[in-house]
């Protein structure tokens, strides 16, 4: 096995990886899917996804400098935070409403997409991956690969995160009708929790930066 394909092997279990932990767009995903089914949830991913090509793209054209400006983390912080409040309080309120669950056709796939890509753009732990870990991970390319082979390699992390955030729609699709409207409620509620926990760990950092 050749060097490049272990490399290939190496990224896209990095991007399942960083695809792995419960945060924001875990909570929304599994939330989506709950009450619309895979492809509310699906989308929810493919929007986060976009966000991180987003983030690669600007590290290619040699922005990582101007994005490490101290203004620029707390403006995120600050999006991030109002983003993540008002997903985990209209969670809650919107669980206990009569709105019949499990109905594919009743979600507008815009809003899901949308909600994923902001998320995934304003939360600071995708813009340490990115500028951090994926770019020392860069380091470890042999400098005589050529430019395609490196952008080759850099999907492949995408490839990872796309991979577990689809088996994280098919199994909440699945799941979801194993158990009746009353638990769905409450899973809802506790996404929306989670959702303003996040938010409060942001407040939080952003505390300790204007501090």
């Amino acid at each position: 096995m050749n060097e490049i394909m272990i490399l290939s092997i190496h990224f896209v279990m990095l991007g399942i990886s960083l695809a792995i932990p419960i945060g924001p767009i875990k909570l929304e995903m599994i939330k989506y899917g709950l009450f619309g089914g895979f492809w509310p949830s699906w989308f929810v991913g493919i929007g986060a996804v976009c966000a991180d090509l987003l983030f690669m793209s600007l590290i290619f054209l040699g922005l990582t400098s101007f994005l490490h400006h101290e203004w620029i983390t707390i403006l995120m912080l600050i999006i991030g935070i109002i983003m993540l409040s008002y997903l985990g309080i209209s969670t809650i309120r919107n669980s206990g409403s009569t709105l019949s669950l499990l109905i594919d056709d009743k979600i507008n796939l815009k809003k899901p997409f949308w909600t994923g890509f902001v998320i995934a753009l304003m939360n600071p732990y995708n813009f340490i991956f990115w500028f951090g870990i994926y770019g020392g991970s860069l380091q470890s390319i042999p400098s005589t690969t050529n430019e395609m082979t490196r952008i080759a390699l850099s999907l492949c992390i995408i490839a990872g995160i796309v991979l577990w955030n689809l088996n994280v729609a098919f199994t909440v699709h699945f799941f979801r009708f194993l158990i009746n409207e009353i638990t769905i409620r409450w899973l809802a509620r506790f996404a929306g929790i989670g959702l303003i926990g996040f938010s409060s760990f942001l407040a939080y950092k952003l505390f300790s930066i204007l501090s």
